[in-house]
């Protein structure tokens, strides 16, 4: 069998490429829910039982001795092209390429490619109709019109990737018939189809402590777990390709299968966004959401730091006006210096970023939270939003101030050229655990504190349900002074529960384990500091300690406030940061 490879052409755009799915689409409601792993086993075996994928898979895929590493590089891809927006082409063109070096020869000489017109067709048709079976089947279902309306939508998904527009039906009920033609002619029972159903009945320890130990899985939830997912991909093949299959189907296993699915339909559709979702769709939700929600004359800019990780910023205020940079706190996001925001872009340019894994940035992957990576991220942002020839002055509350100091010593070469000036609110140069007021005791206890408050750190990454009893009133109390209005602590709360629980869990651990100091000296531009009389998490000590290191320091300013000075004083901090850029333009 010989077949003939389609490429395209490869620049930035054609015309020929189609717009990327937006959130107003069906497909992002309904593909990145928890159907889409349920449903896993029933695409990759459709799949396979093409000759060609079959053969492809056989000499090249892993999903055996990596079933799990495999699975997840797919999600990234498939997300990454259904969710991705302004980068969905890019990544579906990874994913073409991926596919171009899986090619071979066949025993009688011909030649074979993944990238064969009508294989690669058909995996991205078993995805399409897969998706629509285990959201009928498990989810919330179809509501009218939304099926036609799915389809269109992947057929330019489709397109993205490479599939040609002329090998796609033209609507769902060609599709349908279509694929039934298929499905009755093209595919076959192999070693592969085999293979597949074996690793499904007897699947491998997911890695996930203690779940994961080997010995255990083996011994208690392997059975269990493989006897569940054959009735699920099962109870999702037509009972055509169920005989082809040779898989063993009885009432009892259409009952047993009625029942999880009716389970699935009731729960699955009312689970919190944070369950239902996986994380790829979620993170791209949850950016459209609160772009929804931005200030109506911010200009969006989404910034990559070094990583890769992709950065929230926006910009307020006339463009041809000195700039103000914002970083703000752990937990928080832009909203927490919307005060200042409000009373300074009429007459400054002002910019505010979201720290990675805060707000509508997005969260990295586990380990991503250094003091590296603060001082990388704010350099990409003072990168892409600040003028070029133009030097900001630079805010940063709390940890936002910690990444101002992390900056500067990291990016020493670069500071003084990049920044005129710098304001320190509410921060402390390190040593955060031995200085919290509220976690005080006997300097003999210090070491059994941190060990302790280090061994619970990652809790913070627990997601947190709605309604947490009397956590509005403990955030009064540790960040909030005690002469605020209480509408503040309403606030910060709100803020805090909007924050990812991967952004939490991360940077709680960076901080409770930042026990060196970062040195204030490294700042080589005038810098003032604001520190809070009540503040609990930053003490005025510690303020203190950051003016007295100063290279070029222009007064230490203690408001009556806790730790949340912009917010709880926000006049005194605007006034402050005004005088700031008027002093140094």
């Amino acid at each position: 069998m010989t077949n003939a490879v389609e490429t395209r052409p490869h620049p930035e755009t054609t015309p020929l490429d189609p717009p990327p799915l937006g959130p107003d689409s069906v497909a992002w409601s309904v593909f990145g829910d928890l159907t889409f792993v349920l449903g896993a086993s029933r695409r990759l075996l459709i799949d396979v039982a093409h000759p060609i994928v079959a053969t492809g898979v056989r000499e090249f895929s892993v999903f055996e001795s990596d079933p799990y590493g495999r699975a997840e590089r797919t999600l990234d891809m498939i997300m990454g092209v259904v969710y991705g927006e302004e980068e969905a082409l890019a990544t579906a063109r990874r994913l073409r390429d991926l596919h171009r070096s899986i090619k071979g020869t066949n025993p009688d000489g011909s030649r074979w490619s993944s990238l064969n017109p009508e294989a690669f067709h058909w995996v991205h048709a078993s995805l399409v109709h897969g998706v629509y079976t285990q959201q009928k089947l498990l989810g919330r279902g179809w509501r009218p019109g939304e099926v036609e309306q799915f389809y269109l939508e992947m057929r330019r998904v489709g397109r993205l990737y490479g599939v040609r527009e002329q090998d796609m039906p033209a609507d769902w009920a060609a599709f349908c018939a279509w694929f039934d033609q298929m499905s009755a002619t093209r595919l076959e029972r192999s070693d592969i189809t085999d293979r597949v159903l074996a690793v499904v009945g007897s699947p491998q320890p997911p890695p996930i402590p203690l779940v994961g130990n080997k010995f255990l899985w083996n011994f208690t939830s392997r059975p269990i777990a493989g006897r569940v997912l054959t009735l699920i991909t099962g109870g999702l093949l037509p009972p055509d390709l169920r005989e082809m299959f040779g898989m063993r189907w009885t009432r009892s296993h259409e009952r047993a299968f009625a029942a999880l699915a009716a389970t699935s339909r009731t729960v699955l559709p009312r689970l919190p966004r944070t369950v239902r979702m996986v994380p790829q769709a979620r993170r791209a939700l949850r950016r459209a959401d609160r772009r929804t929600h931005s200030h109506p004359d911010a200009r969006v800019v989404d910034v990559r730091s070094a990583d890769g990780t992709r950065l929230h910023a926006e910009i307020h205020g006339p463009d041809d006006a000195p700039t103000i940079v914002l970083a703000h706190g752990i937990l928080c996001s832009t909203l927490f210096w919307r005060n200042q925001i409000r009373d300074l872009s009429s007459e400054f340019r002002v910019v505010a970023f979201d720290h990675r894994g805060h707000g509508r940035s997005d969260a990295p992957r586990a380990g991503n939270y250094e003091l590296d990576h603060l001082a990388d991220d704010l350099q990409a942002v003072l990168t892409a939003t600040v003028p070029d020839g133009q030097r900001a002055v630079v805010a940063g509350h709390s940890m936002g101030g910690i990444a101002v100091m992390s900056w500067a010593q990291k990016y020493a070469a670069d500071a003084a050229s990049r920044v005129s000036a710098v304001a320190l609110v509410n921060t402390t140069p390190g040593d955060i655990l031995d200085n919290l007021r509220f976690l005080r005791g006997p300097e003999r206890t210090l070491a059994l504190r941190r060990r302790l408050a280090q061994s619970v750190a990652p809790a913070a990454g627990l997601p947190l349900p709605r309604r947490l009893p009397l956590r509005r009133q403990l955030l009064a109390r540790v960040a909030v002074g005690a002469t605020a209005d209480p509408s503040v602590a309403r606030e910060v709360d709100v803020i805090l529960a909007a924050t990812s629980a991967r952004g939490r869990g991360g940077y709680g651990a960076l901080l409770v384990n930042m026990v060196t100091d970062v040195d204030p000296a490294h700042v080589p531009v005038p810098a003032v500091v604001i520190s809070g009389r009540h503040d609990r998490i930053a003490p005025p000590a510690r303020s203190q300690a950051i003016a007295a290191r100063l290279q070029h320091p222009l007064g230490l300013h203690e408001l009556d406030s806790g730790h949340c000075g912009p917010l709880e004083r926000p006049d005194e901090v605007t006034a402050v940061l005004r005088d700031l850029v008027e002093t140094t333009r």
